[in-house]
């Protein structure tokens, strides 16, 4: 008897690997995935952007009532009042104003403080719109002065053109690209303000 014995070959069949097709196929749906991703992913980044945009102007209508409302003068006299002033001629810009020249409660030319509010540029202020009673708003004005003056935290709203007691005032921000995705400042008479 031998010691060795002889031993048969061992046949390993192998099957691995992707065949070509199949590696297209994997390809191509990762490829238009990532596609539907990124297409999805700008449009949420620009919803996300305007819902901060709109926060910051509400609290830069905020900021204008502290300043309204706790400013002193002398002799227990409380100074002017303080605003926001937006022009829809200037659709990325607003500002700041101490209403200090007529006491009117509306921006006049020099009663600017500091340094122009500016938005995003991808994003426009839409519309200014007015709402009195159960009526439907009204989107014709053409600017706005939103104002706060101690002791009172209502606001003054007055807008051109003129709207006599308007319950609300509300100040459109929109995609400049697509002017169907907004969000809303809304100011109450009451100094409540509201974003939607």
């Amino acid at each position: 008897m031998s010691l060795f014995r002889t031993l048969k070959p061992i046949s390993i069949k192998t099957t691995g690997g992707f065949s070509l097709i199949e590696l297209i196929v994997t390809i191509s749906l990762m490829t238009l995935i990532t596609g539907i991703v990124m297409v999805k992913y700008s449009s949420f980044n620009n919803t996300v952007v305007l819902k901060s945009q709109a926060y910051e102007m509400a609290l830069d209508i905020r900021e204008a009532q502290v300043f309204g409302v706790s400013t002193q003068g002398n002799a227990g006299t409380y100074r002017e009042a303080f605003g926001i002033y937006i022009d829809l001629n200037t659709p990325n810009q607003y500002l700041l104003f101490q209403d200090a020249v007529t006491s009117n409660f509306r921006y006049d030319s020099g009663e600017q403080v500091g340094e122009l509010y500016t938005i995003d540029s991808r994003f426009v202020i839409l519309s200014i719109c007015t709402t009195v009673g159960a009526a439907a708003p009204n989107c014709l004005a053409t600017n706005t002065s939103v104002s706060f003056k101690r002791p009172d935290f209502d606001a003054k709203i007055s807008t051109t053109p003129s709207v006599t007691s308007p319950d609300r005032i509300d100040i459109q921000i929109a995609v400049a690209n697509d002017t169907s995705t907004v969000r809303t400042v809304t100011v109450f008479p009451s100094g409540q303000i509201s974003v939607q």
